[in-house]
């Protein structure tokens, strides 16, 4: 993981992750962008399962097929 301010001209990669439809987390809003495609999914992994993690303590229910996680090159 490189913090968005470490990047020159090379290719990085970002996840965003949706709920339901709903915009919910973009790694480059937080200063995260990863080397690889496979390190921006590995982590955009991670995240969702934080939210299902926080939902359930929540006592919210959720369906993780709800989750849609895109992986752009930027």
């Amino acid at each position: 993981m490189v913090n968005g301010s470490d990047w020159k001209d090379i290719n990085m990669f970002k996840y965003i992750i949706w709920h339901d439809g709903g915009w919910l987390r973009d790694s480059s809003d937080l200063g995260y962008l990863y080397e690889t495609e496979e390190e921006a999914r590995e982590e955009s992994e991670l995240a969702k399962e934080e939210y299902m993690r926080d939902w359930d303590i929540e006592g919210s229910e959720y369906d993780p097929d709800d989750f849609e996680i895109e992986i752009v090159e930027v």
